[in-house]
């Protein structure tokens, strides 16, 4: 049984778009869909046509996306809204465009038909993960637009009196729900922080960002050797650390991502080993030299 698993990015989507057709155009076709904020939209998307021509649409839809689509405003609104304590943008337009993307006929888990969809979210108020799409009658929209709320850029959604934020938080890339799920070849698609040395941050959204991105990629090192060490298992990594200093609300180069990750997922596939570092259970990563008074750790569970 096969499943993509898709990590959250922002509008590095495309990315993602990009690595979803060429999967399909080498036959290579789900029966699992799982996915964490932008990877949750991508993930909703692909799943109501989950062929050839749906990714192609799919591409298609990250290709001629405008930041007012998903990121209304300018910096002065922005402003605004951070220093009145609100998020960088209202959600109005996200679930517009999600609304959009998915017609009223397959609008619920239980409509899809020949994959399994699962989006994830974050619960603030218990910390604890939530899980779409055991529940037929759940509404795909409601989920994929509570997956994709960033916490700095969107609001928390309520639901049935809880606060849920992307799912990211938590899970950004969900490899252990894919298997927990059944799946035992696992396309991994990841356009999430990698473990790559990045330049300083300096101001306090970037800082706040570059934050939240490590404290995911902790979640992303513990679900890899989890999963690495389930015997019936095959897994395929796919890193995607292009446009990584894109800014959030910047949507003008999606052709262009929707390339590198067709270029990305097609060297994966013409060499597994020599890309994804997988092999191991970790992706590759850098030696870091000590600093004075402090050592790099391993955490006995990564080991």
């Amino acid at each position: 049984m096969i499943a993509f698993v898709m990590s959250g990015g922002g509008n590095r989507g495309g990315l993602e778009a990009g690595a979803l057709q060429e999967l399909f155009e080498q036959g290579i076709k789900p029966d699992i869909l799982v996915g964490s904020s932008a990877g949750a939209l991508n993930a909703s998307f692909i799943a109501i046509n989950p062929t050839l021509e749906g990714a192609r649409k799919l591409a298609d839809v990250w290709t001629h996306a405008q930041k007012d689509d998903f990121f209304p405003g300018n910096w002065f609104s922005m402003l605004g809204r951070l220093a009145s304590g609100k998020s960088l943008f209202p959600s109005d337009a996200l679930r517009a465009f999600t609304q959009k993307m998915i017609p009223p006929e397959k609008s619920r888990f239980g409509d899809l038909k020949g994959v399994k969809l699962y989006i994830t979210a974050s619960n603030l108020n218990t910390g604890r993960l939530y899980l779409y799409g055991d529940q037929p009658e759940a509404s795909i929209i409601d989920a994929a637009v509570t997956s994709a709320a960033h916490p700095l850029a969107f609001p928390p959604v309520m639901y049935q009196g809880s606060q849920l934020v992307d799912g990211g938080v938590v899970a950004n890339v969900p490899i252990s729900i894919a298997i927990d799920k059944g799946a035992t070849e696992v396309y991994i698609l990841n356009v999430g922080y990698n473990g790559e040395t990045v330049a300083d941050k300096n101001n306090v959204i970037e800082v706040a960002n570059r934050a939240i991105s490590v404290m995911m990629y902790q979640h992303l090192l513990m679900d890899l050797r989890y999963a690495s060490k389930q015997p019936n298992v095959m897994l395929n990594y796919i890193p995607m650390t292009q446009f990584a200093d894109t800014q959030l609300w910047d949507l003008s180069r999606g052709a262009q991502m929707v390339e590198a990750g067709r270029r990305a997922a097609r060297d994966y596939l013409n060499d597994p080993t020599g890309t994804g570092g997988i092999s191991f259970g970790l992706p590759g990563q850098p030696e870091e030299e000590p600093l004075p008074g402090a050592v790099p750790y391993v955490p006995p569970w990564l080991r």
